[in-house]
């Protein structure tokens, strides 16, 4: 109880930040424009320095994040929503729509998804909406089949079956008693579709197949290759990975407690 009320503080102290970042922008407070500093270090006057066309680091890392955060937590609630959607179809489904759910799963498994992702995103330069779809449409089957294998293991349990001797529906057994068993898996393949959208979407950012408009911190790296040559990639590339490198540790952490306190494999661990 004690981890599932931290990440839901962390979860809820993030959509603030996100919201609070946006209002700041909306009313003007965080300007991202260009200026005649161009490629200026680090100092008083831009803490993070300055990029190509004079603009400052430090908010475009600000105004960058929640993109980058809504993104990767948008996607990894619709990706998981979907795959227990699906796992619900082929435990309950029947015979037919559970054949033809795990059919669909597989096709998708067998397709590299990042090969995917890179073929569309070069055609059409996704963005917000658009890299959203892309990810979780390219995202959601991966669960589907751990998601089935719980929830066959808890239909067959006894007060499962004793709930339906005694008339419950199937809303009432999916409520009280399928998705109280299935919540600490959803925690853990929530926190992993967090780090994987934010892994993939940074990568396309950061080979630059990404709308030009859309600020994240995978095309703030990208804007930096072009000053390799230049001791100017320090204050451009070093600030943003080390966001990304953060949250990927972050969620990494959240992920290995959840394992270790047998939360979601069971008491082995």
């Amino acid at each position: 109880m004690q981890l599932a009320s931290r990440r839901n503080l962390l979860f809820a102290a993030v959509i603030l930040l996100c919201l609070a970042i946006w209002l700041a922008g909306a009313v003007g407070w965080l300007e991202y424009h260009s200026s005649r500093a161009v490629l200026a270090p680090p100092g008083l006057g831009h803490w993070l320095g300055t990029n190509e066309i004079g603009q400052d680091v430090l908010i475009g890392l600000i105004l960058a994040t929640p993109t980058t955060l809504t993104l990767a937590m948008t996607t990894a609630v619709v990706t998981v929503s979907l795959a227990v959607g699906a796992a619900s179809l082929v435990v309950f489904g029947g015979p037919f729509l559970s054949a033809l759910m795990l059919r669909c799963v597989d096709v998708l498994q067998v397709v590299p998804t990042m090969l995917l992702l890179l073929l569309v995103a070069a055609l059409v330069s996704p963005g917000f909406m658009a890299l959203f779809l892309l990810l979780v449409l390219t995202g959601w089957s991966d669960d589907v089949r751990v998601a089935a294998a719980v929830l066959r293991r808890e239909a067959l349990r006894e007060n499962v079956q004793y709930a339906r001797v005694m008339g419950a529906g199937s809303f009432y057994c999916w409520r009280w008693h399928l998705f109280a068993a299935l919540r600490p898996l959803l925690g853990a393949l929530m926190v992993q579709n967090i780090r994987q959208a934010a892994l993939k979407s940074a990568g396309l950012g950061f080979l630059g197949l990404t709308d030009p408009r859309l600020l994240t911190w995978g095309s703030m790296m990208q804007s930096a290759m072009d000053q390799l040559y230049t001791g100017a990639w320090m204050w451009l590339l070093l600030p943003p990975a080390a966001l990304l490198s953060l949250l990927l540790h972050t969620t990494l952490k959240l992920g290995d407690r959840r394992l270790r306190s047998g939360a979601v494999l069971g008491p082995v661990f």
